[in-house]
């Protein structure tokens, strides 16, 4: 197998250390190069023509730019890989869906279920029951205790504790350092220990 890697920022380098260390071959990665030619050293090209490649993975932190880069992919008629650190600890019942990658030192417990091009990211737990959907990313050390329910898209901050059976929405945010009881809404911003609904933050203008 040949592997691509979409993005050129540190979560590519996070990826592509992980897929040698399963022995992927890596052939390059697809992204903006700003002012570089490689990212450990591998070249980074535009975009995926000319490429010899036969599967990718999206390295890309945001949600909706990930979704749409994978959607990219598999138009291009690449196979997506999923990535899974040799560290990482998953129970023979647990399902990790295409394109996923799963970090260093993970856990995910009997029967959880992964969808596609997820992140689990560094030392993250995900317990038993839980169902994680596309394109959702569980920050690093958060931890999700059995049965909770991560929608489409979702973002679960770095450090977050969410107790069992908890909903988190499709496409919404839950902040950094934040401890979940209740349920989170689609597109809803919780944060806060414990987590309550909050204004999402803009850019001033």
């Amino acid at each position: 197998m040949k592997l691509l890697v979409f993005g050129t920022g540190g979560h590519a380098k996070v990826v592509i250390d992980a897929a040698r260390a399963v022995g992927l071959e890596v052939v390059g990665v697809v992204g903006q190069a700003r002012g570089r030619s490689d990212v450990m050293g591998l070249p980074i090209a535009e975009t995926v023509g000319g490429i010899d490649a036969d599967a990718f993975v999206v390295a890309v932190g945001d949600n909706r730019t990930r979704a749409t880069l994978f959607a990219e992919g598999l138009a291009a008629g690449l196979i997506p890989a999923t990535v899974i650190h040799p560290s990482a600890v998953i129970a023979e019942s647990a399902n990790i869906g295409l394109g996923t990658f799963v970090a260093a030192g993970v856990v995910v417990n009997v029967d959880a279920r992964i969808g596609q091009d997820a992140i689990l990211n560094t030392s993250c737990t995900v317990d038993h029951d839980c169902l994680i959907g596309d394109h959702a990313h569980v920050g690093p050390t958060s931890g999700l205790c059995g049965g909770v329910h991560v929608g489409t898209g979702a973002l679960v901050g770095v450090g977050c504790s969410v107790i069992p059976g908890r909903h988190i929405g499709e496409w919404s945010v839950l902040g950094a350092g934040s401890a979940l009881i209740d349920n989170v809404p689609d597109g809803g911003t919780f944060a806060g220990v414990p987590a309550r609904a909050i204004e999402p933050r803009t850019e001033a203008t």
